[in-house]
């Protein structure tokens, strides 16, 4: 019909804008906040496009934006990235997006696992503020380290993990990580020390 909008976004995910028209999923968004709250790590796992993505971009970040989690500031810096072939160099530029922390240096991230903790700090939040990393088809981190063991080169893939990891665990550091990834690669997290636990 001419003149009328498709209020569907099609094969990708749904934004964060468009958080108006995304419907149906408020229970699983309260659940993720009621996880994110307790645990500050959560891995929103599913089949392919079960709309692992559109949850968290138009379900879970516009109801932080709201101030919904308990016991957390509503003021959030969001950095959204997705490992790829380069996953601590994506992580840089997620974080030097305006909506995360503006500025990371991918040398300090490489530095130690407390590279995540150590930028967070020298961003300086204000008092109050929280960082959110989402790493969004966070299975793509597999078919690097995969990759990279079949040419021989050092993998980074252990170290990106162990980042997120020790972020989200420092009392001290005002980080919250979210991952999205499809089930089929839940078998693959068995190979970072720590990761299973935290899924």
């Amino acid at each position: 019909l001419a003149g009328v909008t498709d209020p569907f976004p099609g094969l990708r995910p749904f934004e964060s804008e468009e958080a108006l028209i995304f419907r149906g999923r408020q229970q699983h968004t309260d659940e993720l906040l009621r996880r994110l709250a307790k645990h500050r790590f959560l891995a929103v796992v599913g089949t392919s496009g079960s709309g692992k993505s559109s949850l968290v971009r138009a379900g879970l970040l516009p109801a932080l934006d709201r101030g919904f989690l308990a016991g957390a500031s509503s003021r959030w810096r969001i950095a959204v990235m997705h490992p790829g072939m380069a996953p601590i160099d994506n992580l840089a530029d997620g974080l030097r997006d305006k909506d995360a922390l503006g500025a990371a240096d991918p040398e300090q991230l490489r530095s130690s696992s407390l590279g995540l903790v150590e930028t967070v700090r020298d961003a300086g939040l204000a008092p109050g503020e929280s960082l959110l990393v989402v790493a969004d088809q966070f299975e793509e981190l597999f078919r690097y380290a995969r990759r990279m063991a079949e040419t021989g080169a050092d993998s980074e893939a252990a170290l990106f993990v162990n980042l997120l990891l020790t972020a989200a665990r420092r009392p001290d550091a005002p980080v919250y990580v979210v991952l999205t990834m499809r089930s089929d690669f839940l078998g693959d997290c068995a190979q970072f020390p720590g990761l299973p636990e935290a899924l």
